[in-house]
């Protein structure tokens, strides 16, 4: 297998445990969730993936791609004409997290490294974020770095791929 096939792979790999570790948040904050099939929000036309999760989608969806025609404009490319993910075993990383709390954190001007917290403003309510512990968010700069030391281990290079645009490569 290629080093592009192997990085594949372990992409379809690495959502698996990404689905592993986040399935004991959506169970705790399951109550609280609005995300589930017609609830698309999030599913905007401007989402892009790494060529390794791009390729993982070409691989599984050949025949989607080819005799199917992309979402209408304005919503992701994937979607079905009932809000539901025509890919939603093989959805990007991105997509896997929606909707949880997630804890991520940057580095400001000053050299400065700060916590912050983010989740769907449908999730919100009644969620203290700011005071949630730590362990009931999803801390996400682990996981971006394995999918991009995958995007590097198969493709070399930093390639962003619009998911409408895999529609028009057929």
């Amino acid at each position: 297998m290629s080093d592009a096939g192997d990085a594949v792979a372990a992409c379809a790999e690495f959502h698996r445990e990404v689905d592993e570790q986040v399935a004991p948040l959506a169970t705790f904050h399951g109550r609280r969730l609005q995300c589930r099939r017609g609830c698309y929000d999030c599913c905007s036309d401007d989402l892009t993936v790494l060529e390794v999760e791009a390729e993982l989608i070409r691989t599984r969806h050949e025949a989607l791609l080819r005799e199917q025609e992309a979402g209408p404009v304005g919503g992701c490319a994937f979607l079905d004409a009932d809000g539901g993910c025509r890919i939603y075993a093989d959805r990007p990383y991105v997509c896997r997290t929606q909707g949880l709390p997630l804890r991520f954190y940057d580095e400001d001007d000053a050299g400065e490294i700060h916590e912050h917290r983010d989740i769907c403003p449908k999730n919100l309510p009644g969620l203290p974020l700011a005071n949630l512990d730590e362990a009931r968010c999803l801390l996400l700069g682990p996981s971006e770095l394995r999918l991009v030391s995958l995007q590097m281990q198969g493709f070399s290079r930093m390639r962003r791929v619009a998911l409408r645009d895999l529609f028009l490569q057929r």
